[in-house]
């Protein structure tokens, strides 16, 4: 996988239009599944973007611009909400990593895709993610996990519509 990721960064140097399309796809449908499923998700994005690069040369390039423009304001958002919900969630005594991510650009795509819709429509172009470090049993683990998960939506309204309870019925 990693030398695919190194194949893929280098063949935009590449004369030979067929073999940069070829390597691009069995990146995308080949290597990006298979490093999702062993938990490479740096390296499934980094595959699937450049992938849609060598593919969608113009779509690629749209979104990356999409996404450079609103880049600061996103940031700031981000940083606004993390900001209390990390002095409550210490507060309460829990151990945890709180970070924030932008969506892929092959993933935005995707859902612009399948939602047959545009860039503007996409309302999730990131994500807060709360890891708890719990030591103790499984049992304390998912109860510090609705604990914070209680403390995040006591502070901000959860969309219904949205919402997939990872903790009941896990991804995998």
């Amino acid at each position: 996988i990693a030398d695919r990721v190194n194949t893929m960064r280098q063949i935009k140097d590449s004369d030979n239009e067929d073999d940069r399309l070829k390597v691009a796809n069995e990146a995308v449908y080949l290597y990006a599944p298979l490093a999702h499923k062993l938990g490479l998700y740096k390296l499934k994005s980094e595959l699937e973007d450049l992938s849609l690069k060598y593919t969608r040369k113009e779509t690629y390039y749209f979104l990356k611009d999409k996404l450079n423009e609103t880049k600061a304001s996103r940031d700031q958002y981000i940083a606004t909400f993390i900001e209390p919900v990390q002095k409550k969630l210490a507060d309460a005594g829990l151990k945890f990593d709180i970070k924030g991510r932008t969506k892929s650009i092959h993933s935005i795509w995707d859902k612009m895709q399948k939602q047959k819709t545009g860039f503007e429509s996409i309302y999730d172009l990131f994500a807060i993610r709360i890891i708890i470090d719990s030591e103790e049993e499984k049992e304390k683990e998912k109860q510090e996990c609705w604990q914070a998960y209680s403390i995040v939506t006591d502070m901000y309204q959860p969309n219904p519509k949205r919402l997939r309870d990872w903790l009941s019925i896990p991804k995998s």
